[in-house]
């Protein structure tokens, strides 16, 4: 029996989101920033990253740095973003967006690193 339109549509729409698990994400440090949520979409050939972080303490100013490592199907590390910082206002969220360069790019790790305070 052949599956239906629905089951692939399902289907299709869950292979688009697979970057929303937390085994994608790596906090260093302190975890006073939230990744609210996280997912890839495919722009052509190359896997793009979206994700949304809060932060977590609503008195405070929080200045960290983030990278992105990207994956191949059979889990080899295929390339790394350069890290970049990042300040985060008390209540405020901000929205990352980064894509690979590598097209056998299919998976990827968000890498946090936050200082921790003195």
């Amino acid at each position: 029996m052949l599956p239906t339109k629905k089951v692939l549509i399902a289907l299709s729409a869950s292979l688009l989101f697979l970057g929303c698990s937390s085994k994608e994400v790596n906090i260093i440090g302190d975890k006073r920033v939230d990744i609210i949520q996280h997912k890839s979409i495919k722009e052509g050939s190359f896997l793009k990253v979206i994700a949304d972080l809060e932060n977590d303490d609503f008195d405070e100013v929080e200045g960290f740095v983030y990278r992105i490592e990207w994956f191949d199907s059979n889990g080899v590390l295929k390339d790394t973003t350069a890290w970049k910082p990042i300040v985060i206002h008390k209540n405020q969220k901000v929205q990352i967006v980064e894509m690979s360069n590598l097209p056998e790019v299919t998976t990827y790790k968000i890498v946090v690193s936050i200082p921790e305070k003195l």
